[in-house]
């Protein structure tokens, strides 16, 4: 066996890919991707309500409606073959979302911060499920 045919040259080949800008995400890594960003955005989404302690408890009960029909438009994203049309549905239940909690205030005093955190995780997840990926490489 040569060195031209060895694992090392083989793993020196899939790091070269790696840096160079060749190679792109496959589907596991997307995965772990995705599932690393709900987790760190559903727990800081945890602390903001943490901190809305003073709220009425009709409008956290709103709030926490709205909240979770947003944030399973952001799961769906990555879990469903009708990608653009769930981003059209993402967008614009954000924009009601913003509207009612921050322009139209039907619920009480909405920490900005909260807000802010779903919009931010809502774009990350739009931006990971809308950048290029390839299949998994076979097992070998």
């Amino acid at each position: 066996m040569s060195l031209k045919d060895g694992k090392l040259v083989r793993g020196i080949r899939e790091v070269w890919t790696g840096v160079s800008g060749e190679g792109r995400l496959h589907e596991r890594e997307h995965r772990a991707s995705m599932d690393a960003l709900n987790l760190f955005f559903g727990a800081i989404v945890g602390v903001n309500f943490a901190n809305q302690s003073t709220m009425d408890v009709k409008d956290y009960a709103v709030l926490l409606f709205l909240t979770a029909c947003l944030i399973a438009l952001i799961l769906i994203i990555s879990n469903t073959s009708r990608r653009i049309w769930s981003a059209i549905q993402l967008i614009i239940i954000f924009g009601v979302y913003y509207l009612l909690t921050m322009v139209e205030k039907i619920v009480g005093e909405v920490d900005q911060k909260l807000v802010v955190t779903l919009a931010v995780w809502a774009g990350a997840a739009l931006l990971f499920e809308f950048t290029p990926r390839d299949p998994d490489p076979e097992e070998s």
